[in-house]
């Protein structure tokens, strides 16, 4: 009696205390869940009020095109030209711009004339319009008389001033229009008003069902709709008032909220509820049976079941665990084919190379950081997993594309920040692929592996970034692999060519060529370099290629007597064990002289400043090769660089000459890089050249040597005899001195 007196003392304590517990935990939640729904409720109105206001400015944008242009103000106020008005207001505007009504009024704002969609109506149709446009044609009339001011009190004329726009949403004879004015006026100055107002361009776009759907798909609102009454006493829709320019209410723009708090406890109240009634009960039958071989049984379990499921360096869920999470969530979207799931596909960015400088131990605490940091930016809803060395992966359930994207960008930003390790401070960041999965009959495997190759595309754009999963994305690896097969065997067949490109110095005569590697498929004809030589650096083949490119550049350098062969080499090759040897040998099997070829190398190489590529350069420059900066300008563009490397010339990059008298910015640019070159004693040659005025520049700046299509396209080694020698090309290069 006593202990059977003492269980129920005890037991009912504890029933009161869970039920109490239990109830709080209820509250807790709803009050929680409201919240959510009343926070993300102000939030959408905020986004969509600051969105129509955006698509407001953005229709009336449509406009500027016809509106300030020379030809509006010789047509529309110099003199008036129906003919013209029709074709370039009236239809361009309703078919281009999508507008349902434009008005053209003249310096009085009398209308002079008037379009229903693409048709010319009477003019006397602007009068249902005059109420709702007054005040934003006042507007633009005062800020047109401001500018007028302004540019009476300045002393210099200056540029052409910018549009004079206002815009409004109005309602018409009980239609709801975006309305804009928009004030006649020159662009490029060749025509100016003849008084001081100018003609004024007035549209109107209905707000109806077209727009609204369009709207509403941009900004993804559910049963987006226009209320004529007031109706933001509605607590169970979103709202926002639409107004006029004036201020005047007109009508509601309502929609069908996103309810995040009723959504998460919609999937998560009955489990919790039942996963506390559970641990409740099972806490009470294990107090009652508890003993010590059963408690020892239950830690053993603890142990074994958390190394089955969880990493033991950082405590995450690891593969099994996200697979198991995984399938849950596709389960879900078995039973829900409304949701969806994000998997998140990460990888530390710059990780390798901290590894392997400072150590597995200092590598082993920046897994540990990155985790941490990463796990605090995932909700609890979020199953954040590490698949081993700096690979992670997040299961999201329940998420749209766009939250799949706010997250990632939230994973990124948080790893922006230095991680401060034993050794250094150490900057990393990520790169993430997603794939948004909405069948839940795929398999979880399928949909990692989407997730990778996204990640894939993520980091070949250059890293820190995240990308989607496209369809393209298979079809691509796919194509990349059957080309991968195909570059072996050419390459083992010997398939591939080379082309030349001539290089012209000062004085017009042929100096040198660039040796071109290229590849003709038999299928898919020609593949360009920017192409495969990614495929042959991804799959190892880079190093056979770099080989073979030197090799018939050597060969066929016999073939001319005083010209120099530059030939590109990548930093994978320069890296590459053995490289120096391999090429030494060549020169010793094909009995070259080095001294006529020069080596291209990439401004990205110099950046590691490590004594590997200060040894390898250095022997290069032993074995007689010169050396040439490529791309000069795109990259670092260290001065350090050209001091401290055996460089003895530099390429001008071919997006600066392009922009050679097009941007005075280039100009100047392409001119410092000249002047550098000549302080440092450095010989520079621009690529890129295809036209006369670029040529006329570059030899006026200075530039020693030119290469381009002005000259000639690449050819092969046969052509180049004959190009060297042919009229056309001497008249071109003695142009170009």
């Amino acid at each position: 009696m006593p202990k059977r007196f003492l269980k129920a003392d005890f037991f009912w304590p504890l029933a009161i205390l869970a039920v109490f517990t239990m109830a709080v935990l209820v509250a807790l939640v709803l009050s929680l869940v409201h919240q959510f729904d009343s926070v993300s409720r102000e939030r959408e109105q905020a986004v969509v009020a600051n969105g129509l206001t955006g698509i407001t400015g953005e229709v009336a944008h449509r406009v500027v095109a016809q509106a300030v242009w020379d030809e509006a103000v010789r047509n529309l106020d110099n003199r008036f030209d129906p003919v013209w008005a029709s074709e370039n207001i009236g239809q361009f505007l309703s078919q281009t711009g999508g507008f349902d009504t434009s008005f053209v009024l003249d310096a009085k704002d009398r209308a002079i004339y008037a379009a229903d969609g693409p048709g010319t109506v009477d003019a006397g149709a602007f009068a249902a319009f005059a109420p709702a446009t007054a005040a934003i044609v006042e507007s633009v009339r005062a800020q047109e008389a401001a500018r007028a001011l302004n540019t009476a009190r300045r002393s210099a004329p200056g540029k052409i001033p910018g549009p004079i726009q206002a815009s409004s949403i109005a309602k018409v004879e009980g239609r709801l229009y975006i309305l804009s004015a928009t004030l006649v006026q020159p662009d490029f100055g060749h025509a100016r008003p003849k008084g001081p107002r100018a003609p004024i361009v007035v549209t109107g776009m209905l707000l109806g069902q077209p727009f609204l759907k369009m709207f509403g798909e941009r900004f993804m609102l559910r049963d987006l709709h226009v209320h004529g009454d007031d109706s933001r006493s509605d607590k169970r829709q979103a709202h926002i008032p639409l107004r006029t320019h004036s201020g005047d209410y007109v009508a509601t723009l309502d929609w069908q909220p996103q309810t995040p708090g009723r959504t998460m406890l919609d999937q998560i109240g009955g489990p919790v509820l039942i996963i506390v009634a559970l641990l409740s009960l099972a806490a009470l039958t294990l107090y009652r049976r508890a003993s010590g071989m059963a408690q020892s049984l239950v830690a053993s379990e603890a142990r074994a079941t958390h190394l089955a499921y969880f990493d033991p360096l950082t405590g995450l869920p690891n593969r099994a665990r996200f697979q198991e999470r995984l399938d849950h969530a596709l389960d879900h979207l078995r039973r829900d084919h409304q949701a969806t799931v994000a998997v998140h596909s990460i990888d530390l960015d710059r990780f390798k190379e901290i590894n392997d400088l400072h150590g597995h131990q200092v590598g082993d605490q920046l897994i540990k950081l990155a985790a941490r940091r990463l796990a605090a930016v995932c909700r609890s809803t979020d199953t954040f997993a590490r698949f081993g060395a700096d690979e992670f992966a997040i299961v999201q359930a329940n998420a749209t594309a766009a939250q799949a994207a706010a997250l990632a960008d939230r994973l990124i930003e948080a790893m922006t920040a230095p991680f401060y390790l034993e050794t250094n401070r150490s900057f990393i960041g990520c790169s993430i692929g997603i794939t948004m999965v909405t069948d839940g009959d795929v398999d979880p495997g399928e949909a990692i592996r989407q997730a990778d190759m996204a990640l894939t595309r993520a980091r070949a754009d250059g890293g820190s970034r995240f990308c989607f999963f496209e369809i393209e994305m298979d079809a691509a690896v796919k194509t990349r692999r059957s080309l991968e097969i195909d570059l072996r065997e050419a390459l083992a067949a010997g398939s591939l060519d080379m082309a030349y490109q001539p290089q012209v110095n000062h004085r017009g005569v042929m100096t040198g060529v660039e040796a071109l590697v290229r590849w003709r498929h038999p299928v898919r004809g020609p593949i360009s370099p920017a192409f495969f030589v990614p495929i042959a650096e991804e799959c190892g083949l880079i190093s056979e290629l770099g080989l073979f490119t030197i090799a018939r550049a050597f060969q066929d350098s016999r073939r001319w007597k005083g010209l120099k062969v530059a030939i590109n080499v990548s930093a994978i090759q320069l890296r590459t064990p053995g490289f120096v040897t391999a090429v030494s040998t060549l020169v010793s099997r094909l009995r070259v002289d080095p001294r006529r070829f020069e080596l291209e190398i990439t401004e990205g190489l110099l950046v590691g400043d490590d004594p590997e590529t200060h040894d390898t350069l250095k022997r290069l420059r032993d074995l007689g090769f010169s050396l040439a900066l490529d791309d000069f300008g795109t990259g670092y563009s260290s001065l350090s660089y050209l001091k401290r490397f055996p460089i003895s010339k530099i390429k001008i990059d071919r997006s600066f000459i392009a922009s050679l008298g097009i941007d005075e910015e280039a100009d100047a640019v392409v001119g410092a890089i000249i002047r550098l070159a000549r302080a440092l004693k450095l010989n520079v040659i621009a690529e890129g050249v295809e036209t006369s005025d670029q040529r006329d520049r570059l030899a006026a700046a200075g530039c020693s040597e030119i290469q381009g299509y002005l000259f000639s396209k690449p050819v092969s080694a046969a052509d180049i005899e004959a190009l060297r020698a042919a009229p056309a090309f001497m008249r071109t290069a003695r142009a170009a001195a």
